[in-house]
């Protein structure tokens, strides 16, 4: 696993066009609160990863065998993290070089032009009430 050779690597990461945070801002915070809110609860406690892995493995969400997400949730605990969704400058900057390196990108983005960091530092973590 990735996470063996790189404890904290960046595995997953919220996108949003520039028009959409210049636009609406409130919606972009509140997306930012939702996920927040939901990456709370999931690190609570195991039963509300096992209430998402019953709703996730649903028809309308990702129809899979729940056993799998229930895997994924468990081996090991810490594989998917949710509260946390500060993009740090220095892991950014190791992505930025790896991904040079692998030819993904001609020249390194510099943070301040890829990364707002003001919806999280705004962030109020909305209720779940599942």
């Amino acid at each position: 696993m990735t996470r063996d050779e790189w404890r904290n690597y960046i595995c997953c990461c919220l996108t949003v066009r520039e028009e959409l945070i210049q636009s609406k801002p409130e919606l972009v915070q509140d997306l930012v609160n939702q996920i927040q809110g939901a990456g709370n609860w999931l690190d609570q406690a195991k039963a509300n990863r096992d209430k998402a892995v019953t709703i996730a493995s649903g028809r309308s969400f990702f129809n899979q065998d729940p056993k799998i997400l229930q895997f994924v949730m468990e081996n090991p605990t810490d594989r998917v993290t949710y509260g946390d969704l500060r993009m740090i400058r220095e892991e950014f900057e190791d992505l930025m070089q790896l991904s040079i390196q692998a030819g993904t990108i001609k020249h390194p983005i510099p943070y301040e032009k890829y990364i707002d960091d003001s919806f999280v530092k705004n962030a109020q973590p909305a209720p779940m009430p599942i």
